[in-house]
């Protein structure tokens, strides 16, 4: 008997330190996260960032571009989903295809059944993340005095162009992610170039729809779902 109580209290110590550290280690709730406002944020932005890394085949570069009733309202597809040749991914003084250009992807949209004023997104796939930030960097142009940051940074760097050259209410919009580039024309209606929120919508949705393919995951992102996320 005499060696019970020593034994019984060295257990009983032993079991108050294990749970002790059960909950300093036990995660934070989850409930919690999410009623913050930063954590929603934060969230965003990550889900945002998560570069596109594979080799995606040219199937799932296709099905990333949007279809009908997937840009803007007003805005339909105009013929199929085209094949992109490299030469396309540059900029229009040359007639080859960047460094390290694997392959691409493109479609074309009228507005309201007229192809005055249009739409284009266009996919460009690299063979390596410094490879695609070269193209980024040539595709967009160097009129940096037009050059305007989107309302939320998407993917790893974009930036919009306001009526480049010599055009007239038109938004040029650039992003890259990873290995991939993508550009998107939006020529007219925005406001002499002003109003980029479509241009950026469509952006943020179609990278999106990258990263939902590449996670072989179902493609369900919309430009209208963003933009009408933005403007929340």
């Amino acid at each position: 008997m005499p060696r019970t109580r020593p034994l019984l209290a060295s257990a009983l110590i032993a079991m108050a330190t294990l749970t002790a550290c059960s909950d300093d280690q036990r995660p934070a709730s989850s409930g919690a996260a999410s009623d913050s406002p930063k954590g929603d944020k934060a969230a965003a932005a990550s889900d945002t960032a998560k570069p596109i890394t594979k080799n995606l085949p040219q199937a799932a570069i296709t099905q990333a571009l949007l279809n009908d009733g997937e840009l803007l309202p007003g805005y339909e597809l105009l013929d199929d989903k085209s094949v992109t040749k490299g030469e396309y991914c540059n900029t229009t003084d040359t007639d080859q295809a960047p460094t390290g250009w694997v392959r691409g992807g493109d479609a074309d949209y009228t507005y309201d059944g007229s192809t005055r004023n249009m739409a284009s997104v266009r996919i460009c796939l690299y063979d390596s993340a410094e490879n695609a930030q070269a193209a980024y960097a040539a595709w967009k142009g160097t009129e940096s005095d037009k050059e305007q940051k989107p309302s939320a940074q998407i993917g790893d760097e974009s930036v919009l162009v306001l009526n480049p050259g010599f055009s007239e209410d038109n938004v040029n919009g650039y992003a890259r992610s990873g290995k991939a580039v993508i550009r998107v024309r939006m020529d007219g209606h925005t406001v002499d170039g002003t109003d980029t929120t479509g241009a950026e919508a469509t952006l943020s949705a179609t990278l999106k729809r990258l990263q939902q393919v590449q996670a072989g995951e179902p493609v369900t992102v919309t430009a209208v779902d963003e933009q009408r996320a933005a403007a929340q």
